[in-house]
Parts: C-alpha cells; structure tokens; sequence
C-alpha cells in the first residue's frame, strides 16, 4: 500500500509540474518537465497507472493523466521495438556464421508479431473527449498492445537463443581445441540460466517454491520454504536491463546476502578482462556472469565465466576483524595460478596501512602507505 501511495504522490505531482510557458509544440499537455520526469518512472509503475487513476478527481486532471500515461507507453513502445530489431539482427547474424561452418540450410524466419489497427496519436482533450473517455481508452490501448509486443519479443529472442545454443554444441564437436587461454567471444546476449546453480549452495530440491511475477510476466522473486526447516527462508530475486535481459540474480537466506550472479560486463570484470590480456587486446563482444560470494555479508570472492562455461579467472578477497581488507589475490582460470595479489599490513609506528602489490612471479610492484584512524 506504501508503494502504491509513493507512486500516486510522484505521477500526480508530475502532473502539476508544467506551466503555461513550459509546454512543446507539439504535444500541447506536455511540458519539458514532464517528459523527463515521466522517462524515469520504472515501466512495472508507468503499466500500472490504473491503481493511480482512481486518485485523480478533477476531470480535466484525470484525463491528462492519461494522455501523459498513453504518451509515454507509446514512446517507450517505439524504443522497444527498436531494441528488439537491434538484438534480432545480432542474433541472426550469429546464426548465419554458425550455419555457415556448419553447412546448415538457413533458418527460414517468419515475422509472427502482434499486428494493430490502431496506432497512437495526439489528441487534444475537450469537453468531448473527456464525456466519451478517449484518453483512458487510448492508455489502455497504448498499455494492452505494450504487453503484447513485449511478450512476443521476450519469446522470439528465447527462441533465437534455444537455436544458437544447440548451433554452439553441433559447433563444439566440430573444430578442434584450441590453446588452454582461449576465451570465447559472442555478438549475442547471455544464455540466462546456462551453467547457473539453482541455488547459492546447490539446493535441487527445495520443498514449496513461491513464485512472484510482474505485469510482463517476468520472475521477479522466489521462496523457498524447506520441510522441517522453519527457520530459514530462501529467496531469489531477479533484476532484469531495461531491454527485458536479465541483468543480476540474488540469493538470500533469511534477508541475508549469500550469493550473487551479474550476466554481462561489470567494472570489476572489466578491470580484470584488461589486467589478464595482454596490452591492445580489445575484445569487441564478449559474453560472461561473474558469480559473488558472500561471507558475513561481505563480498569475499568473485569468479568470472564465459557462456561456454569456461572460468575465466576469480578474485579472492581476505579480511581481518576490523573489517579492512588485508588481502586480495587474481588467479587465472581453475588452475589457481595467482596473476597479481595485494597485501596490506598495519604498521602501528605510522598508524597506516602499508599496502604491497605482487605480479604473477610474487615480485613487488607497487608499495604505498595509507593513514588511518583504525587501531
């Protein structure tokens, strides 16, 4: 309900924001305050205008209300649909050289979107359309046909995926390995839940799941509830890109962060990706989920894998009872073979931190003294 009430309090107030000399041109309701205001409400809010609606109770207010609301569902339509179109095309051009090693006949494609009579326009609110409800008609409209694109895209990309990987696995028995350093590089979006624990510490069989959906049908949280285990609650929560990708995956137990996957690139990876290379090495598309570990609710090691399932590398992190970090250590691969390790150590005499950084062949680098206040 507090949600609900934060919500009216936002979009209502983004009503009044606009003055006389404030609006555009073209969109005679709207003014510059507004259509930055509205771009950064969350789409789960933007679709759920109808438990807003009710609130309003001056006509005039009532119906710009949902000229606003049906406005932006259209914008963010059209982005929509450009981003689809953008991630189809890398898809299918991924499938083409996948084909093309394979000597595979084309895929044959067919367009099955959800076709409209009715596309959105601007319209001005009078007496009349306020009597026959025009505008509530087209945010409806504007959100129905929203949902229905969304869903069929989110299912055609799955589709595309499915394809590619089972293209990948033909692919796999047909070259030949290559050196043990070689890291695989995709121009399409990461196979989900490929290689992913169904849980931080692997449980399979979790008793009653409870599983919670948005208005677009995505996952957005799931309970588990073990048998004879009262005490703890297991729950994953979902964290998707504004594209509808999903973006991060988090696993508690009781409110307790025990374990996190983030798909794509991230700055720590980033930061590791350059170390690891060799200078001038700049991989254009690569695709990888780094897994984080939690020990007593502190982040203790990250572990970076590609698509194929190949560990990149992990960071490991040390810390004392003061919660400072007193060791941290970038090993390559799974053979633990340690790339660079830093170390830092109190010295009580300068009341800082000396901090020591060793290449792979355990030779300093680097040495600096951070002050402290700590004891």
């Amino acid at each position: 309900m507090k949600i609900v009430i934060r919500i009216i309090g936002t979009l209502f107030a983004i009503i009044k924001l606009s003055t006389a000399s404030d609006l555009t041109l073209e969109y005679p309701y709207l003014s510059n305050n507004i259509l930055e205001e509205v771009k950064i409400i969350s789409l789960n809010k933007l679709l759920d205008y109808k438990k807003i609606a009710v609130a309003l109770e001056d006509e005039f207010d009532k119906a710009r209300f949902y000229y606003i609301i049906a406005y932006e569902i259209a914008r963010r339509q059209k982005e929509l649909d450009e981003k689809f179109t953008q991630h189809e095309n890398k898809y299918q051009q991924s499938i083409v050289s996948y084909e093309n090693e394979l000597n595979l006949s084309p895929y044959q494609y067919t367009d099955e979107r959800p076709r409209f009579d009715y596309i959105y326009q601007d319209i001005n609110i009078t007496e009349e359309t306020i009597n026959k409800d025009i505008h509530r008609i087209q945010a409806d409209l504007a959100r129905t046909q929203f949902i229905y694109g969304y869903k069929y895209y989110r299912n055609r990309l799955d589709n595309y995926k499915k394809y590619l990987i089972t293209l990948r696995e033909l692919y796999k028995y047909k070259v030949i390995e290559t050196k043990e350093n070689q890291i695989e590089y995709y121009s399409n979006f990461p196979e989900m839940y490929q290689g992913i624990k169904p849980f931080y510490d692997s449980l399979n069989d979790a008793g009653n799941m409870e599983v919670h959906h948005d208005k677009l049908g995505r996952v957005i949280n799931i309970n588990w509830q073990l048998e004879g285990d009262n005490n703890k609650i297991r729950r994953r929560e979902f964290e998707y890109f504004e594209d509808g990708l999903l973006s991060k995956l988090t696993d508690k137990i009781n409110d307790e962060v025990k374990f996190e996957t983030l798909f794509g690139e991230n700055d720590l990876g980033e930061i590791f990706f350059e170390y690891l290379f060799s200078p001038g090495f700049i991989p254009q598309n690569y695709n990888y989920y780094t897994e984080v570990f939690y020990q007593n609710n502190r982040a203790s090691a990250y572990k970076f894998t590609a698509m194929n399932g190949h560990v990149i590398g992990t960071i490991y992190k040390e810390f004392d009872e003061k919660d400072h970090l007193v060791r941290e250590a970038w090993c390559k691969g799974e053979t633990g073979k340690i790339l660079r390790e830093y170390n830092s150590i109190f010295d009580p005499t300068i009341g800082g931190y000396k901090l020591i950084e060793r290449n792979r062949d355990g030779k300093i680098v680097n040495q600096e003294i951070v002050l402290s206040s700590i004891n």
